[in-house]
């Protein structure tokens, strides 16, 4: 019994080796395969600035998150050309090593690897956030074998700080989202979120393809509104329509517009539109 106790210890230390190990080779593989997303951008210059895109899916229980960033990557890359300058960050159950993982430190990596391969001086980066979300400014970020963690607006924007990017456009599609908004906005961000900070927004289940805030922004806003403005007003108007004829209690999308990053994802939208 004495040299059994005696070996606990030992035991102890020689599990916990094998776990650090362990998830030291984890941490490797997902910024291998982040590295492999940033290989393949576009390096064709822009002096207008370049829009990157950065998306994450945080609930990996439910597979229309994955799907619903995808899409979103999708529909920036058409506007803004940055299809050949993407990262898509995707906890989905049904595919755990395609994709790097979305989590803090997965987020935290991606964005140090955009910045260092952007002109953070004059680049844009486009960062979608979808999960589920709570009052306490926190989105769910889950996986099938992954401890629980959340996301806090304040650690994004701590993380957002550290990268150096300065100009961004961060869209957040979960309920209670504007929570997001006070931490994040200054003069170089635009914030939008699915909903107000103590609303819900509506169309998650499996069952569906896109959530309400989905389709009217991603869908079918953005790909005709002359400026991002005008794609979140049109959004906003067909969402508090929705819910009206449905009688739900109305999310209130919200927008904060900070006004240099307006201008210059105006003068982007321009150039593009005049090409």
């Amino acid at each position: 019994m004495l040299k059994a106790r005696a070996l606990l210890p030992w035991i102890l230390i020689v599990a916990f080796a094998a776990h650090a190990a362990d998830a030291v080779d984890t941490g490797q593989a997902q910024r291998a395969l982040i590295d492999a997303q940033v290989a393949r951008f576009s390096s064709e210059p822009d002096p207008r600035g370049r829009v990157y895109f950065l998306g994450f899916a945080g609930d990996g229980k439910e597979r229309g998150r994955a799907d619903r960033v995808r899409f979103a990557a999708k529909r920036v890359g058409e506007r803004y050309g940055s299809s050949m300058r993407s990262v898509l960050l995707l906890n989905d159950r049904r595919d755990l090593t395609t994709w790097p993982l979305a989590s803090q430190s997965s987020l935290r990596y991606a964005l140090g690897e955009i910045a260092r391969v952007m002109n953070r001086d004059e680049d844009v980066l486009f960062l979608a956030l979808s999960s589920h979300g709570s009052r306490d400014a926190n989105i769910s970020v889950s996986n099938p074998g992954m401890a629980e963690e959340g996301l806090g607006a304040g650690t994004l924007a701590n993380l957002l700080e550290e990268s150096g990017i300065r100009w961004r456009v961060i869209v957040v599609s979960a309920c209670f989202s504007g929570t997001f908004v006070k931490p994040l906005a200054d003069n170089h961000t635009i914030v939008i979120t699915a909903a107000a900070k103590n609303r819900t927004s509506f169309g998650c289940s499996d069952q569906r393809d896109l959530t309400y805030f989905g389709e009217a922004f991603y869908r079918d806003a953005l790909p005709h509104a002359t400026y991002l403005r005008d794609a979140f007003e049109a959004a906003r108007k067909d969402i508090r329509q929705r819910e009206r004829d449905e009688k739900f209690t109305p999310s209130q999308p919200q927008g904060y517009f900070g006004p240099l990053m307006e201008e210059k994802l105006r003068d982007i939208e321009h150039a593009r539109a005049t090409q």
